[in-house]
């Protein structure tokens, strides 16, 4: 079973990866205001409740169910994402965009650790202590890898990145 999770995240990993670069590049090129753009917008918070929620309940599972054990920069990361997937739940109920500056923040925090720990997992060298004592698990463990680069530290960088772009367009809303 969890072979099939696996394999569905990471394609919902590549699709998220694609839709980022290319919403990314329509909303630097567009000018304009379309009904892409009012949509993604108006319902920008709507989507970044639901990947925080998504990653929350996907990292428990993860952990709980099928036994691995985090690293100390996925518990890190961890703190970065749990909080969004309450506060911005009550922000979208209550339509209350003002929140996405406090879940941006969170995000952009998120998202720096994420891809530190991409660039461990790539080989680059430590530069930040990653393994608290030596029964710690390594930072760099590698327990998903799919498709030829899908890591569990690269949802965790697609996640924060999506939750970025789609904050700041509830920023602008």
């Amino acid at each position: 079973m969890s072979e099939i999770i696996n394999k569905l995240l990471a394609l919902a990993t590549i699709i998220a990866d694609i839709f980022l670069v290319l919403a990314v590049l329509y909303f630097w090129l567009q000018k304009g205001h379309d009904k892409i753009k009012k949509s993604l917008e108006k319902n920008s918070l709507l989507f970044a409740w639901l990947i925080a929620l998504s990653s929350t309940l996907l990292s428990l599972y993860y952990s709980e169910i099928v036994g691995f054990e985090p690293c100390s920069l996925c518990w890190w990361q961890r703190i970065f994402i749990y909080p969004q997937a309450i506060i911005l739940g009550m922000a979208y109920f209550k339509k209350d965009f003002k929140i996405a500056s406090y879940g941006l923040a969170l995000s952009v925090i998120g998202a720096i650790i994420a891809f530190y720990q991409n660039y461990l997992y790539y080989g680059g060298p430590q530069i930040l202590a990653c393994d608290s004592s030596l029964t710690a698990v390594s930072c760099t463990k590698l327990y998903i890898f799919e498709f030829g680069y899908v890591t569990i530290p690269i949802m965790s960088l697609t996640a924060f990145l999506l939750m970025i772009f789609f904050l700041k367009l509830a920023k602008k809303k």
